[in-house]
């Protein structure tokens, strides 16, 4: 195909050359003759077809020449070190080296195959240009059945010494992915089009050929090629790797390699080229670490710190100046992980360091099951250092054990390094260097800020200025109509000249900077500042609440080969740790505490007490609403006697007239006549005597109980100390001391006991000297461990804890310095003090809201009750035994059905027509429309939804709320909740609304 088109290009020049003489004139002049013309304009044409086809037809890209040339002859002494790979400390756990080091396998099972297999060669490259080559032997489809599939990869490339093993992790790696792509520096620096064809198992060879020859035209590139060809065009070498020593470096999953560096290639190159291990040894420079230690033991190093104290700020500067030491960690498989191209779900974080969230779809990775097969197995076989890094199991004595017998003691020297106390000078320097470093990058974004808007501002003032210049320039121009040109061109320039110039802004980056560089810690900063702040806690609160208390120092005598203390003596940690403790103690919620014995008999006798003094509070309401109905009773009786006794004496004036105005009778009537009708007379005097006494006996004795009852009246309940009063039931006029409460006081005295309870059943329960009590901010942990319910502040109008201790602070205080909530009443106190206590804060608030004291009210949220009709068990629960033996009566009389609220189907286990109290019949668990009056009082019950006569006579009946209601007055109990009932109040959730009174 070449010979045939440079034959064509020969013969196209010759007829090019041919058109060009004929064009010429005769004489060789190039002057065209004039018969020659119509000659000329054909040939013309024929040139612009000729072109116009030569464009439609488009021309193949020609090769790019290969600019690499046949490596010199080199005299300098050979590199006599075999170069390696998989050795330790260049490579990750999983890789698996065989045959001399030849062949790389890698583990894939027990969740190893979703992890990338990495390793560094021995020797790296700082001079001229060297191939190493690698033949892809085996490609494993691992069957996996979660959500994430295990797949194929593998990258060949370069890195330094000092960079990650992972070619896509860092600014100083690159390479040649098997997906078609080039990774460049840094991560997901890949190239956006595929370069090449993904590779190829079995039998093609990828050779990674490096060039940092200064003298090359290829001079610090890197290229790929397949089988001897090239497949890639030189790629650049990033900036920041030119002049380092670079390390071939390959990274597989799911693979097998045969890894080829020399001295002979595999294939055959298209120019002469040395490989990696017939390099000159000037141009190769030997990894130090490489050369280990083979006979003597390894070291397993158990770090024991305190968490978030240092304990892996120590573990990274460690493993910096100790890269042949290999983390085993939690925190190390999950960065394993993400390197590995792992996505964890989408609002997944790290919830510690000890225990991060891995969230990556791969089961043995999401429950930490592989970091256990790599301590009990895969560690102990191979000869490594590691660091077993787990800050609550390197603390616990117990789990302690458990880890050093994975590692034999003969293979193995075990050590304990003890990372607690005072850090030294250089460790804090580096914190107090993070820690200002926070600061101004805090403050710097502040300023960032606010510049910003300060321009904006700037900016958007002068926009409308010019607005309104030119909007007021408009209005002038229609008023004064149409103007010479000279004129408006005049106007036109002073309106520019009188326009303000823009203000420079001030270099945003520049105010930042100085504003970063005025930032200093203060002395109080800088002496706290001991620990690296790490983006995550070591440990999750309540790993460490559990825990804790069972922290200890490692000794010899559990199995360690030596105890080390890389900050403090033996001494002064055990007192730090000790210290910690306690203070931890304070400031650290129990997990797992559980109410005891003295809770619950404490509770269940307050539940009572306090059931019966709202019982006798409902009473003395009920009571007091009585005592009107009573006293216009009884004023009307008054009334009707006084009338019938002012008839009975103008009776007696009208009878005593008649019989002067009657004729004298005859004189001659019997003796024995006038004898019987003196008897007669003389039995009424007699009778009328006896009844007069006995009703001023009777007037004596009202007067005698109105006196008593005005002397009991005389004692009013503002007048009586609360802590005075021997009985909390009667002040000494039948009447209660928490006569006055509404439902926010009853909520508040249950506060107080509560909360009382609570601190004194922590101690009891832990029974421990140290924990006397806990803080404020663990308040609500501990209600729910106990009560079995939520805590909110908010439900009593308050927006923190600290604000509600304020308002029981007769009960419970928090202390000054850490919060500590402390009670204030001995644990034996008498349940009535809380009683007490509630009736005196009810005064104060009174008297301050009386004064103008708008904050003295409380906003309190009132509980959510049972709605009538819906909680037939519970209603049953508050009534009185009497009102509950009233209402079995009518269910046995009516059918045994429950007629409560809005209708019986919400206790019939069988839907059913309901009836409320003095309704029609309604749908089951729906109320009646339309009112009816049900049973009159004092009579004999009706059908439900039917009338009855009114009636002036109170009943003792229970009237609304059950299937009977009453028309005239009755006297029973209040409602529990809502306004007083003077009529006849409901039997635990009336049929009319619930807790509210009901006819």
């Amino acid at each position: 195909d070449a010979d045939a088109d440079a034959d064509a290009d020969a013969d196209a020049d010759a007829e090019v050359a041919a058109n060009g003489a004929d064009h010429d004139g005769a004489d060789g002049s190039g002057e065209a003759k004039p018969e020659d013309g119509d000659a000329k304009d054909e040939d013309m044409k024929d040139e612009e077809k000729e072109d116009f086809f030569e464009e439609e037809q488009p021309q193949e890209p020609e090769e790019p020449k290969e600019l690499e040339e046949d490596a010199p002859a080199d005299s300098r002494a050979k590199l006599s070190s075999t170069i390696q790979v998989g050795g330790v400390p260049d490579s990750t756990l999983n890789v698996m080296p065989t045959c001399g080091g030849k062949v790389l396998m890698a583990l894939v099972d027990g969740g190893f195959q979703h992890l990338v297999a990495a390793t560094r060669a021995s020797a790296g490259v700082k001079a001229g240009r060297y191939l190493f080559e690698v033949r892809i032997v085996e490609s494993r489809l691992c069957q996996d059945g979660g959500k994430v599939k295990p797949r194929q990869s593998c990258i060949l490339g370069f890195s330094t010494r000092a960079s990650s093993l992972f070619l896509d992790d860092g600014a100083e790696s690159f390479g040649f992915d098997s997906e078609g792509h080039f990774v460049g520096a840094g991560p997901g620096q890949w190239s956006q089009e595929q370069l090449y064809s993904p590779f190829s198992p079995y039998n093609s060879v990828y050779g990674v050929l490096l060039n940092v020859d200064p003298s090359s035209p290829n001079a610090n590139t890197v290229s790929l090629f397949r089988d001897g060809v090239r497949i890639s065009k030189p790629q650049p070498v990033p900036e920041g790797m030119r002049g380092q020593v670079l390390y071939p470096t390959i990274n597989y999953k799911n693979m097998t390699l045969h890894v080829n560096f020399g001295p002979s290639s595999f294939t055959t190159m298209p120019f002469a080229c040395r490989m990696l291990q017939d390099a000159a040894a000037a141009d190769i420079e030997s990894a130090a670490a490489a050369k280990a230690k083979a006979s003597a033991k390894r070291e397993v190093l158990f770090p024991v710190g305190l968490p978030d104290e240092g304990t892996f700020g120590w573990l990274d500067d460690f493993l910096k100046e100790n890269p042949q030491y290999s983390e085993l960690s939690n925190r190390s498989l999950l960065n394993w992980g993400l390197k590995s191209g792992l996505y964890r779900k989408a609002g997944a974080w790290s919830n510690s360091n000890d225990s991060p969230l891995m969230d990556f779809g791969v089961r043995e990775l999401d429950d930490y099951s592989l970091l256990s097969t790599l301590q009990q197995s895969l560690a102990p076989m191979l000869q490594r250092d590691y660091v077993v890094m787990q800050v609550k199991n390197n603390l616990l004595a117990e789990e302690r054990k458990k880890a050093l017998a994975s590692y034999d003691g003969d293979s193995f020297k075990r050590v304990a390094v003890v990372i607690m106390g005072e850090p030294p000078e250089a460790f804090k320097a580096k914190a107090r260097s993070q820690a200002l470093e926070a600061k101004r990058r805090k403050v710097g974004d502040e300023v960032r800020k606010e510049k910003e808007a300060e321009a904006q501002a700037r900016k958007d003032k002068q926009s409308l200025a010019v607005a309104d210049k030119r909007r007021a320039a408009a209005e002038k121009k229609a008023e004064d109509g149409d103007k010479a040109e000279g004129e408006e061109g005049a106007e036109k320039k002073e309106e520019e000249e009188a326009e303000p110039a823009e203000e420079p802004e001030e270099d945003i980056e520049a105010a930042v900077k100085k504003a970063e560089e005025a930032v200093q810690l203060t002395a109080v900063e800088e002496k706290a500042q001991w620990f690296l702040q790490q983006p995550s806690e070591d440990l999750v609160k309540k790993d460490l609440g559990r825990s804790f208390a069972s922290f200890s120092i490692p000794d010899q005598a559990e199995g360690f080969d030596e105890v080390r203390y890389a900050w403090q003596d033996a001494s002064k940690a055990a007192e730090y740790l000790k210290a910690w403790i306690s203070e931890r103690k304070l400031t650290q919620r129990v997990e797992d505490i559980q109410p005891g014995a003295y809770f619950k008999q404490k509770h269940e006798e307050w539940q009572v007490k306090l059931a019966e003094w709202k019982r006798r509070h409902g009473e003395s309401r009920a009571a007091r609403w009585k005592q009107p109905v009573t006293k216009r009773r009884k004023v009307q009786e008054e009334k009707k006697e006084e009338e019938k006794k002012e008839e009975d004496e103008e009776k007696k004036e009208r009878a005593e007239k008649k019989e002067e105005d009657e004729e004298p009778k005859a004189e001659d009537e019997t003796k024995e006549e006038d004898d019987v009708k003196k008897e007669d007379d003389a039995e009424g005097e007699d009778g009328e005597t006896k009844d007069a006494a006995a009703k001023q006996a009777e007037e004596r004795k009202e007067v005698e109980e109105e006196e008593e009852e005005t002397e009991e009246s005389q004692i009013k309940l503002d007048d009586v100390e609360p802590f005075r009063v021997e009985d909390i039931n009667d002040i000494g006029n039948g009447q209660p001391l928490y006569a006055n409460f509404t439902w926010e006081d009853w909520i508040m005295a249950n506060l107080r006991f509560e909360l009382h309870l609570l601190v004194h059943a922590y101690r009891i329960d832990l029974n421990d000297e140290e924990r006397p009590s806990f803080g404020e901010a663990h308040l609500q942990h501990y209600y729910q461990k106990y009560f079995r319910k939520t805590f909110t502040s908010k439900n009593f109008g308050v927006a923190s804890n600290l604000e509600l201790i304020g308002l029981i602070k007769d009960t419970l205080e928090a202390l000054p310095k850490n919060n500590i909530l402390e009670a204030q009443l001995a644990e034996d106190t008498p349940m009535d003090n809380f009683i007490r206590l509630a009736e005196d804060h009810r005064r104060e608030r009174q008297q301050a809201y009386d004064a103008g004291d708008e904050m003295a009210k409380l906003n309190l949220q009132r509980e959510a009750h049972p709605q009538a009709g819906g909680g037939g068990r519970d209603n049953r629960q508050r009534m009185l035994p009497q009102q509950q033996q009233q209402q079995q009566q009518q269910q046995q009389q009516y059918g045994g059905r429950q007629q409560h609220g809005y209708g019986a189907a919400a206790q019939h286990p069988m839907p059913q027509r309901g009836f409320d109290g003095g309704h029609h019949a309604a749908p089951p668990g729906y109320p009646s429309r339309a009112p009816a009056y049900g049973v009159p009082a004092g009579h004999h019950p009706v059908p439900y939804g039917y009338g009855g006569m009114p009636s002036g006579m109170p009943s003792q009946r229970v009237g609304a709320g059950t299937a009977q209601g009453s028309r005239g007055p009755a006297i029973g109990q209040p409602a529990r909740y809502g306004p007083p009932a003077a009529f006849a109040p409901t039997a635990g959730g009336g049929g009319c609304g619930g807790g509210g009174p009901g006819l």
